[in-house]
Formats: structure tokens, C-alpha cells, sequence
């Protein structure tokens, strides 16, 4: 990017409050989404076979539809990033809400640990991915994923609200590894 430099990440005031969680599109790979390609890769690349087995060429130039949600969280000697991808081939309906325009599904959990050069990728089992069609300002406030960090118990939180009510199943607590 023009004119872009790099800068150090600021520090949270409260890392505990419930933050929204990021969402990438992976379907055509970019320099903002390359961290979340690397730790999906293989996943990606079976998505892309399970298409491709199916008949379905349309993605060649790029990946079959892929979407991700992460919460990153950064110290001053490493990094974590909890991460959740949605594809076709590895997720499951868990309910849908059709007066919000919104579908709830399980799907893969992978938690990278990065300390300088060194990454490590853990798999966590399934979690809860919001999906919202074509959302309204007013649906996309009354619903959303979230996550927060415990700091004192090196957790990470999430929890999923579709029209301002917490869905079943879908708030839990991680523990991330010390090491």
C-alpha cells in the first residue's frame, strides 16, 4: 500500500470486555487475509476438492467459497489468534434464525500460536459461526460473534447473539497454553 508503514499494535485497556470477532473472506487470497489462508491451508485446499469432486470448477482462479472468523490476541512476546473457518465440506447446520437472517453452524476451531519466527497450530475442536444474510444496520447490531481475553486465566471467551439473545451451545471458555 502507498504511503502504508508498519506500527506497533496498542495495548487494550480492557481486555476482558467483549470485543466483536473479524471476519475474512478467503475465497480469493489477499495480503490482509494470508495469515488465516496459512493456518486453513490444508482445510482450504480439501474444501476446494470437495467442490472440484462435485463438478464444480468455478473457483479455479481462487478458492471455493471459505470464510473465517478470528480474535487475535497480541503481547508483547507472542501472539494468539482463535480462528473458526466456514466451508461447505467442514462445518454443519446448528439452527437457523430466519426472522434475523441468520444460520448458526459448527464448524472447525485451530488456535496459532506465534512466538517470533516460531508457529504452532492446535486444532480445537468446533465451535459456533454466525452467518448473516445481506445484514441491516439493525440486525447486524442486534447480532454478532464475540470474544474477550481473562487475563489472569489466560482465557479466551466467546459467545454468539442473534437478535440481542445468546444462542444455546455457542459461549464457552478456552484455555490457552502457556508455552
Amino acid at each position: 500500500m502507498e504511503g502504508s508503514s508498519a506500527k506497533a499494535q496498542t495495548p487494550t485497556a480492557d481486555p476482558g470486555a467483549w470485543r466483536s470477532m473479524s471476519y475474512a473472506n478467503l475465497q480469493t487470497p489477499s495480503p490482509a487475509t494470508a495469515t488465516y489462508v496459512d493456518i486453513w491451508k490444508d482445510a482450504i485446499d480439501e474444501n476446494n476438492r470437495h467442490y472440484e469432486q462435485r463438478g464444480d470448477r468455478r473457483f479455479s482462479k481462487g478458492n471455493a467459497p471459505a470464510n473465517e472468523a478470528h480474535f487475535v490476541i497480541w503481547s508483547s512476546r507472542r501472539s494468539v489468534v482463535f480462528s473458526i473457518l466456514d466451508t461447505a465440506s467442514q462445518c454443519e447446520p446448528k439452527t437457523t434464525f430466519s426472522e434475523a437472517g441468520a444460520a448458526v453452524k459448527l464448524c472447525p476451531v485451530r488456535i496459532a500460536v506465534y512466538e517470533g519466527l516460531q508457529v504452532r497450530t492446535m486444532d480445537g475442536g468446533k465451535a459456533c459461526f454466525l452467518e448473516l444474510d445481506q445484514p441491516s444496520p439493525a440486525t447486524a447490531a442486534a447480532s454478532g460473534a464475540y470474544a474477550s481475553y481473562d487475563v489472569a486465566r489466560r482465557t479466551l471467551k466467546t459467545g454468539l447473539l442473534v437478535n440481542h439473545e445468546a444462542v444455546d451451545g455457542c459461549s464457552f471458555d478456552v484455555p490457552l497454553p502457556r508455552q
